[in-house]
């Protein structure tokens, strides 16, 4: 039986703790880069980046302390974002965020607290190394921020920390461009990963720095957010760390665990090469570097000890690091987003998009709202530019001088050009002015619904048949010229023939063939239980109609819409109506005939809404929406008669008339009670045709 004493219980406490500070892994630098060199164009433009910073690094030394070299400080806009964040919890996710801000200011300028560790013993272990000193200062952006569309926190106001809550950045990824000119920081769960950031890190493009959500600031952190720094990583030097390969910094060891020397370190001279990186607290000295006799700078920030034991950066570390800033990252800094926010307003879109087609009445409308800033009470009046030619802008409230919404209407779109517009919404306060975007997809298109005629007084013979047998079929073919595809149609046929049922009457839709295409129209109905037969009929074949007539249910003259025998949307839905439609006729049995009067085929087609081809100044609908009755007032010097067509959402026609032009056309149009809907009223004088839509109250 084995005795265990003290010290063999706290040597395993020991290798517990270190194992508990090895499982999770400090930094994924390496591997986050070995997956974006992958992209050729990137990996060019990193070693064109890589070679013109370590020459003007070199040409910095040479010259001198960068110190003593009289660089102003640097500031450096900073956002911080709490994807998993808890939005109630904002204000200790915004005091965690300034908490790291304060360490990053204190590291990178040595005047943190355990700085003074860098003394006595320490510098005369390493004779060739001196302290960095960075002349830079991080400062949480409080002005100018992106818009509420670009960083999607509807409690980011403008004045306030740019911190983020609750909203994904870059989608997941490491870049998000609507954050492009800031110093990002995202905080996440990692998954055992303490940070990881890019080498030499891109503004422009918004790339962020990553911690873990337990490797991010120190103190107690944010419970209610799941943000909480653990031991032994809980005094804020994974940001330290990761931040400075932003800034270009190696690693100073040459591999975690498994390098050799000689393979140059970081390639700096003041910080001795070391093999592997170094875990937990080593004691001073006690971990030898590549150089005989020279130890490893274990407590730079840039190793992997503990929080506690790493307090510096070397000075040729600083000098890379403000190298880099000062020539690449400076210019790419948004501009005043640190300056205090002064009294004034902010204006966002809450939906800064629309790409539908609206239902009624030809608008779109955009939400907006309007944030003070301390306190600002000035009134406040909403104006537009941009939208597109012909179209009304109208605002409600049209000002404001407290905090709320407002909306931006955009009206009379059916007379307007398709394409997307950007159009600015400005408020004006006195000496304040300021604005937001809102895009306008003006796509919407509307079913259009065209008739095509046959004459009139067709007078085709229809060939008397014989016991059950047709006679020799009369067809007419009415000629569509132009490609639409079909949303809908129907067809109306009006015959004159002295027994009704005898007939059978089909379609056969461009391209078709007979008898395989034929669509069956009318197949005998009408049937009588006893002579004499129903005569004549004057039908609208819709398939939303009603279901056609069955024996005895007929009179003489029938009229109604019905449904085909067979469906026609249902086969030429889709389907392009230009060509030839042949109408077909056949009398089944002796002793009648008939005549084909005419026929018409209303084709129902998706167009862009129409733009006037009537002038603005010349045509008017209205009112507009009514109550069935309403007045259309045009100039036409065509000579042709204007020609009225109502058709409602299905495309079925329930109005037309034809007005003779006496070039100031002004007829009133009495639907006759119609239901409340909306409609399409088509007004054409052979020459200029328009299709605009009324609203039946």
């Amino acid at each position: 039986m084995k005795n265990f004493t003290l010290k063999s219980i706290f040597t395993v406490l020991a290798l517990l703790l270190a194992v508990t500070s090895y499982s999770q892994e400090r930094c994924g630098m390496l591997e986050y880069m070995e997956e974006q060199l992958q992209d050729p164009e990137f990996a060019r433009q990193h070693e064109e980046k890589q070679n013109r910073v370590k020459a003007q690094v070199q040409q910095f030394l040479n010259n001198g302390d960068y110190l003593e070299r009289g660089i102003a400080t640097i500031e450096i806009p900073v956002a911080v974002h709490f994807p998993t964040g808890n939005p109630a919890d904002r204000a200790c996710l915004e005091a965690l965020a300034q908490n790291q801000i304060d360490i990053l200011n204190a590291d990178y300028t040595a005047t943190n607290s355990d700085f003074n560790q860098w003394s006595g013993a320490a510098v005369g272990l390493f004779p060739n190394t001196n302290a960095g000193v960075a002349n830079i200062n991080f400062c949480i952006a409080t002005n100018n921020h992106p818009t509420l569309a670009q960083h999607g926190d509807v409690n980011l106001l403008e004045g306030n920390p740019a911190v983020t809550v609750g909203v994904e950045f870059g989608g997941g990824t490491n870049n998000d461009s609507d954050w492009a000119g800031y110093l990002n920081f995202v905080i996440r769960d990692l998954s055992g990963l303490l940070g990881f950031s890019p080498l030499f890190g891109n503004i422009n493009q918004g790339y962020a720095v990553t911690m873990d959500e337990n490797a991010f600031a120190s103190g107690d952190g944010c419970p209610a957010s799941g943000i909480v720094p653990g031991p032994p990583f809980n005094l804020g030097r994974t940001t330290t760390h990761e931040l400075g390969h932003f800034f270009g910094l190696e690693h100073t060891f040459n591999a975690d665990g498994t390098g050799s020397c000689g393979v140059g370190g970081d390639g700096l001279d003041d910080t001795p090469e070391v093999a592997n990186s170094s875990y937990g607290c080593p004691s001073l000295g006690s971990v030898a570097s590549c150089e005989t006799g020279q130890s490893a700078l274990t407590m730079n920030y840039m190793d992997y000890v503990n929080d506690a034991c790493m307090y510096m950066f070397t000075e040729d570390q600083m000098a890379l690091a403000m190298t880099y800033i000062a020539n690449t990252l400076q210019s790419q800094f948004k501009l005043n987003t640190c300056v205090p926010a002064t009294p004034g307003f902010a204006l966002a879109a809450e939906n800064g998009t629309i790409s539908s087609c609206p239902d009624t009445d030809m608008e779109v409308t955009f939400d907006l709202t309007y944030t003070t800033i301390l306190d600002f009470n000035g009134t406040t009046t909403f104006t537009a530019t941009g939208q597109p030619a012909g179209s009304s802008v109208s605002f409600s409230p049209t000002s404001l001088n407290n905090d709320g919404s407002f909306t931006m209407t955009v009206g009379d779109l059916a007379a307007t050009a398709q394409g997307t517009y950007t159009i600015t919404v400005t408020g004006t306060s006195n000496f304040v002015t300021e604005t937001v975007e809102v895009v306008l997809n003006n796509n919407c298109t509307e079913i259009v619904c065209d008739p095509f005629d046959s004459p009139q007084n067709l007078g085709i013979a229809i060939a008397d048949g014989s016991g059950g047998d047709p006679g020799a079929t009369a067809e007419h073919i009415i000629n569509i010229s132009d490609s639409q595809i079909i949303e809908s149609l129907t067809i109306n046929v009006d015959v004159s023939h002295t027994w009704s049922s005898d007939l059978l009457v089909g379609v056969i839709p461009p391209g078709g063939t007979f008898p395989a295409d034929i669509i069956t129209l009318w197949s005998g109905n009408c049937a009588v239980s006893a002579p004499p037969g129903v005569a004549n009929f004057n039908v609208t074949f819709d398939d939303n109609g009603a279901t056609l007539p069955g024996v005895d249910e007929c009179n003489d003259n029938q009229t109604g819409t019905y449904a085909p025998t067979e469906p026609l949307n249902s086969v030429l839905n889709g389907t392009d109506a230009q060509g030839d439609w042949t109408l077909i006729l056949a009398d089944f049995f002796a002793g009648d005939t008939g005549t084909l009067n005419d026929w018409s085929i209303t084709i129902c087609s998706e167009q862009p809404l129409s733009v006037d081809e009537f002038s603005q100044d010349s045509f008017a609908i209205f009112p507009n929406p009514n109550n069935g009755e309403f007045t259309i007032k045009l100039n036409s010097n065509s000579g042709n008669d204007i020609e009225v067509d109502v058709f409602d959402i299905r495309g079925r026609k329930i109005f037309n008339n034809s007005y003779t032009n006496t070039g100031d056309f002004n007829e009133t149009v009495n639907l006759n009670n119609v239901q409340s809907g909306m409609y399409l009223v088509t007004v054409n004088d052979g020459n200029n045709k328009i299709t605009k839509r009324i609203i039946v109250d």
